[in-house]
């Protein structure tokens, strides 16, 4: 009987030995590639904005002046629709501003805060101008109905891109680079 017990020791040792290895293995193999670094892969969270096309909207700065957006014709344009008490939209912002001092002399860059109060904190925190869709022309002519939004407009007046949802930093910045010619 003791050989029994002896020899069901020796296969329940060779077992958890046999497990062991093969955990330290796949954490050796597997978790220390690329030398320890650990990289994030970006997801994108964005779906299409359905049926949009360039419209003449108007919206306004904080102290009410109005904004045509033709004014800002045969330039491209980048609308990028926001409500501040979105984090998605707070980290698309902050997305956008650490890009757009590169592309500033070539895109006009319009945050516009969907919310109806005008929020001067809101503003000081950020280095791109916010703006105001009060009576919400601008995000029912773009169809945008969750935040953050963002529209690519061509120098041709041409939406050759319309995105809801938080993008990547990757994305955004092909799609500045396709809008300033920067390809």
């Amino acid at each position: 009987m003791k050989n029994k017990k002896d020899i069901i020791y020796l296969i329940i040792a060779g077992v958890l030995f046999v497990g062991t290895l093969i955990f330290c293995l796949n954490v050796y193999f597997f978790d220390n590639k690329d030398n320890n670094e650990l990289k994030v892969e970006e997801v994108s969270k964005t779906k299409d904005i359905e049926h949009v096309s360039y419209k003449d909207v108007v919206f306004y700065k904080n102290d009410g002046t109005e904004i045509k957006l033709s004014d800002y014709q045969n330039s491209p344009v980048v609308l990028l629709f926001v409500n501040k008490s979105s984090e998605d939209s707070i980290e698309e912002l902050n997305r956008l501003e650490g890009m757009s001092e590169r592309y500033a002399d070539k895109i006009n860059f319009f945050v516009i805060n969907c919310a109806q109060d005008v929020d001067n904190e809101f503003q000081n925190n950020h280095s791109l101008e916010i703006y105001y869709d009060f009576y919400e022309e601008a995000r029912r002519n773009y169809n945008v109905s969750e935040y953050p939004s963002i529209i690519y407009i061509t120098e041709d007046n041409e939406v050759f891109n319309a995105k809801s949802g938080l993008t990547t930093t990757d994305a955004l910045e092909a799609n500045l680079d396709i809008l300033s010619g920067n390809i």
